[in-house]
């Protein structure tokens, strides 16, 4: 006899990079113990470009998982650029990593749930990837600290070691891969992804979802559709008019469709081997973007008022996300995009 699924849920990654907004480059593979609990549930994951299907044989059978053990999921990014064109606050593609799970997720009927409180990911989104040893910040050897998992479990002293010395250091073991969470007091300070091995092929991000609070939804919706939305990084563009014919013009501007002025007045500089070259700065930062709707035109005699004057290049070349330019001379680091024209 054939056996029937039933469709739990449809995840999503989203990004506003891209023009259909789908993260395609992404891709998932289960955690070793995760893979075993589909197995022993009937439960199929179908990826497809931008997201993936869980289905389920016997959804029943989802209330059966213990919330300290959810189904882990590695989310993986195929295109090595993804760190240029995504606005990641404060990842470091070495010591930290994205964690999502589904727990905070509301029960609004027919929408998508996002797993994250921000509209887009956030630092609040990226914790500090852990093989054992956890440093609290601001320690205070007056105060108490305990941790728990993500579902709030309480870790037992057992696994948790502080060094010699109140140093803030406490080291984890004895513990399968999770979200660890630490309080001080009711006030929670600290999250780490703890992961065993120091030896490891990390992902992008941890996904963890909780079985119980995925049937609760189900049963109430119907299909259940999650998504992670990205958000595409802005920078600042330079337009460097390195040829000579640029020289000859005296009121030279950028504009944009809407005939506003959205670069600086152009700077003389000199770029490689003397070269002279006008170099136009966009007064506001601008969205790094696979596609883009927007237009530049260089423009000689703009008048602001009429909206007026004789257009040299009609359609500048846009920003890519190949190559980023990083300023950390000022207080601030801001990050350039460099077009040569």
């Amino acid at each position: 006899m054939k056996q029937t699924y039933s469709h739990i849920l449809t995840f999503w990654f989203k990004h506003r990079y891209f023009s259909d907004e789908l993260f395609k480059s992404v891709d998932i593979s289960l955690a070793e113990s995760s893979q075993k609990t589909i197995n022993d549930l009937g439960i199929i994951i179908k990826p497809f470009p931008g997201g993936f299907n869980l289905l389920a044989a016997n959804p029943e059978l989802l209330n059966s998982l213990d919330d300290s053990s959810p189904l882990q999921l590695y989310i993986y990014c195929q295109d090595p650029l993804y760190i240029n064109y995504t606005e990641l606050p404060s990842y470091s593609l070495r010591d930290t990593i994205l964690y999502f799970n589904n727990l905070s997720a509301g029960s609004n009927p027919n929408e998508s749930f996002t797993l994250h409180q921000s509209k887009f990911l956030s630092k609040d989104d990226v914790i500090q990837l852990s093989s054992g040893q956890i440093n609290i910040p601001d320690y205070n050897p007056q105060n108490k600290y305990h941790f728990t998992d993500a579902s709030g479990k309480e870790i037992s002293s057992v696994y948790v070691v502080q060094t010699p010395g109140n140093t803030g250091s406490f080291f984890i073991s004895g513990i399968e891969q999770s979200l660890v969470r630490a309080f001080s007091a009711n006030d929670e300070i600290l999250k780490a992804y703890y992961h065993p091995k120091a030896l490891w092929k990390k992902p992008l991000a941890v996904l963890e979802l909780f079985a119980g609070k995925l049937s609760e939804q189900n049963k109430t919706n119907g299909k259940v559709d999650y998504r992670i939305c990205f958000d595409n990084r802005k920078t600042t563009w330079k337009y460097f008019m390195v040829s000579p014919v640029y020289q000859k013009f005296n009121n030279l501007s950028i504009i944009n469709k809407a005939k506003e002025q959205v670069f600086l007045p152009p700077q003389k500089q000199l770029v490689h081997q003397n070269t002279s070259a006008l170099v136009f700065e966009s007064k506001i930062k601008i969205p790094l973007a696979e596609f883009s709707d927007e237009n530049f035109q260089l423009v000689d005699n703009f008048d602001p008022t009429n909206r007026s004057g004789k257009i040299i290049l009609k359609s500048l070349a846009k920003a890519s996300s190949e190559q980023l330019f990083s300023d950390q001379s000022k207080p601030v680091e801001n990050v350039y995009s460099h077009i040569y024209i």
